[in-house]
């Protein structure tokens, strides 16, 4: 028989129209369904879902939508971590009218599961940590905060699967990028996943960044090398790594090509106060 999970086991009162349920980490959970919606952010690890009978790999910086009578289940997990943000029915809010505008339409938008670009997923951290710890908030903050939240999922989120024209793929794949840009990255693959050709790729990437897809790739990873630099006290090797340079050497090469100073001086540079 499957569960049924009901809104006053998470919820504090009958007045309480949202509600933050973190799962760090989330096991393997049997199929059930809900009297109450639901908006999964995945951050961290990795794990399988299965929505009415659909499997979906899940990975950091997928979002993903839950309706009351949707059945899903967890399984396959790998230190699987979640934020759940439990709503009820639009008509429960007491501030906010027509949300349903903010989510995806299951008619037009049939697939629930997107990806989050970078700074969306930041700004939304951001607001459910204020949500969580500040727990006492009257309702029209609350309501506001939701209000936000729902912004931002709705302008960063995106298909990791290519859809659309062939602009929008080229965003999509470029927006991915910019999360995936530590892996590996094999260029056929990576047009196929978006429904691109190799050339169409290239073209378009080069059109729309100035660069080849090989050198916004790099570009990305030394970026990101150069703030964890500044802001970590991690090793240059263990950097170099994390970013997805696999030869230190090179990463060192590249560096100073793009920054005209080596990684290590750029460690015993003083920081410039403003």
């Amino acid at each position: 028989m499957v569960q049924k999970l009901y809104s006053d086991d998470f919820f504090v009162s009958h007045e309480q129209a949202i509600a933050i349920e973190p799962r760090v980490p989330q096991y393997a959970y049997p199929e059930h369904f809900h009297d109450f919606n639901e908006i999964v952010i995945v951050t961290g690890g990795k794990g399988m879902h299965i929505l009415n009978g659909k499997p979906y790999d899940l990975h950091a910086g997928m979002i993903f939508y839950i309706e009351a009578a949707d059945h899903h289940l967890y399984e396959n997990v790998d230190d699987l971590v979640l934020t759940n943000i439990l709503y009820r029915h639009p008509d429960s809010f007491h501030f906010l009218n027509n949300i349903s505008s903010l989510l995806p339409d299951r008619e037009t938008e049939p697939d629930t599961h997107w990806c989050l670009d970078k700074r969306n997923f930041q700004q939304v951290q951001k607001v459910i940590d204020e949500m969580v710890n500040q727990r006492s908030l009257p309702a029209v903050q609350k309501e506001s905060l939701f209000l936000q939240m729902l912004i931002s999922l709705q302008q960063g989120r995106y298909f990791e699967q290519g859809q659309g024209k062939t602009e929008d793929r080229i965003h999509q794949l470029l927006r991915w990028l910019k999360i995936h840009f530590y892996e590996e990255i094999d260029w056929l693959q990576l047009a196929e996943k978006f429904s691109l050709s190799l050339r169409t790729l290239h073209r378009h990437m080069k059109n729309d960044t100035g660069y080849t897809p090989q050198r916004y790739l790099t570009k990305l990873r030394l970026s990101e090398a150069y703030y964890q630099l500044c802001h970590t006290d991690k090793s240059i090797t263990h950097i170099a790594l994390d970013c997805g340079f696999n030869d230190s050497a090179y990463f060192a090469t590249s560096f100073k090509n793009e920054f005209e100073l080596t990684p290590r001086d750029l460690r015993t540079k003083p920081l410039v106060q403003n």
